[in-house]
């Protein structure tokens, strides 16, 4: 999957920064998620008809047994009352649908962001860091998490130091061979070689 950085160009020698367009990212999850959330506002929006509505019903009934001629024009009007509010309950469940599906992005976009950054570093790029939406629900991971990358940059730094010190030891003790092939070794500790 191709991405890219904020300002829509690619760094030169690093993979393109990750930037959201789509809001189904972890697609089977965000919509098992919205469905149980819409699921459930649908069945309270359901009972919630059906009170109106049966109080609508139970007041006509009183009203007609008092006035008969007025029952035609109660029930039309219940029946547009009626209407009314299921429309207004289908626009509450799209709300809600759209709601879910957004907020549910900002949890699985920066779980994806975390991934691939995770990945960077398992790849030894410790020049990478984390970077996250201000809405994203994880936001409080960044800073820990660059902490941690930069802790790892600076050790694998250290440990490139030492190996190329040890090599210089080596290669003045007569054994050239060895030295070059830890100074390899040094080399790839910050980043294999591609």
């Amino acid at each position: 999957m191709t991405t890219q950085n904020n300002s829509g160009s690619e760094d030169a020698g690093h993979r393109p920064k990750f930037r959201r367009r789509h809001y189904l990212i972890d697609r089977q999850r965000q919509l098992a998620a919205t469905v149980r959330v819409a699921g459930l506002v649908f069945i309270l929006l359901v009972v919630l008809n059906i009170i109106v509505g049966w109080q609508a019903y139970t007041a006509t009934e009183a009203v007609m047994v008092a006035n008969p001629a007025m029952g035609a024009r109660m029930r039309a009007m219940d029946n547009r009352n009626l209407a009314i509010m299921a429309g207004i309950s289908l626009i509450i469940l799209a709300a809600v649908v759209v709601r879910s599906i957004m907020y549910t992005h900002r949890t699985a976009g920066a779980v994806y962001k975390v991934s691939t950054t995770l990945d960077d570093v398992a790849n030894f790029d410790f020049d990478t860091s984390l970077r996250l939406r201000s809405e994203d629900s994880i936001r409080g991971l960044e800073e820990p998490f660059n902490r941690m990358v930069a802790n790892l940059r600076q050790r694998a730094q250290e440990d490139r130091e030492a190996m190329e010190k040890l090599a210089d030891q080596i290669e003045k003790n007569g054994n050239p061979v060895d030295a070059e092939m830890l100074r390899r070794i040094a080399a790839s500790s910050v980043r294999p070689p591609e």
